[in-house]
């Protein structure tokens, strides 16, 4: 995943969690207490400019990473644009059905705002996401007291990630291996067959996994042993001046 890849290999990859973290929940606090738009663009401008030019990320990765949450924000302003039962600017009307279709001002106004403040809070999970691994992650919040059962189901939800990446990669390999998708009718039907395996396959990894875990002595709790970073007083007061700055611009504007 990329997400893992430059997690572990971009420039801040050795700065202390507890001060990259930091920074994010200040600007994730910004971006949803955004009043305007703009202000939730100075937000997501901020951390893009950290996460591109600070941390290393390349800028065509990072637009990649973005396409994902990009198309389920637009999906969701749509309904806020778009009425049918009528609004200050019509669009025309749907085909077969006869129903109008309006724009609204106001709405126009308010999914700016919900897209501005929505692409804001990813640009700040971002930044955490792919300068920290998700292990040291898991540690801070374990050190901010977060319940053990919410952990542990990020990290077995995290880990099952990347068995259906690797079984549904293997099943794939496999098929096309015998011409599965050398037409278009083969490629649905291989598609089809993978879509009704690759859950049975993950729950019989997922029980394995958890018999070695068993077998290991785990009780309920996993553990693993932290890297023990540097703290820095200047970083954090970085941090804190720059995130505490974006909550009141954003406030402010």
């Amino acid at each position: 995943m990329l997400l893992d890849v430059y997690a572990y290999g971009n420039r801040w990859r050795y700065l202390n969690p507890a001060e990259k973290g930091l920074l994010t929940g200040l600007a994730l606090v910004a971006a949803l207490m955004a009043r305007s738009p703009l202000a939730a663009g100075v937000v997501f401008a901020c951390m893009t400019a950290l996460t591109i030019g600070g941390a290393g990320i390349p800028l065509l990765a990072y637009l990649r990473l973005l396409l994902f949450p990009a198309g389920f924000l637009l999906a969701g302003v749509a309904s806020l644009v778009v009425s049918f039962g009528g609004g200050d600017i019509p669009l025309g009307t749907l085909p077969w059905v006869g129903l109008p279709v309006f724009l609204s001002k106001a709405g126009l106004v308010q999914a700016a705002l919900v897209l501005a403040r929505s692409l804001g809070a990813v640009s700040a999970l971002y930044f955490l996401a792919l300068t920290t691994p998700m292990t040291e992650i898991i540690g801070l919040l374990r050190r901010l007291r977060v319940p053990a059962l919410l952990l542990e189901l990020m990290v077995l939800a995290y880990r099952q990630i990347f068995v259906f990446l690797q079984i549904a990669r293997e099943m794939r390999t496999a098929q096309a291996s015998r011409l599965g998708y050398g037409t278009l009718g083969n490629g649905f039907r291989s598609l089809a067959a993978l879509g009704a395996n690759l859950y049975l396959r993950a729950h019989q990894r997922s029980m394995l996994l958890h018999r070695s875990l068993v077998c290991r002595g785990y009780e309920d709790d996993l553990r693993w042993q932290e890297r023990d970073y540097p703290r820095s007083t200047r970083n954090l007061l970085l941090a804190a001046a720059l995130g505490g700055g974006l909550v009141v611009l954003a406030l402010l504007m």
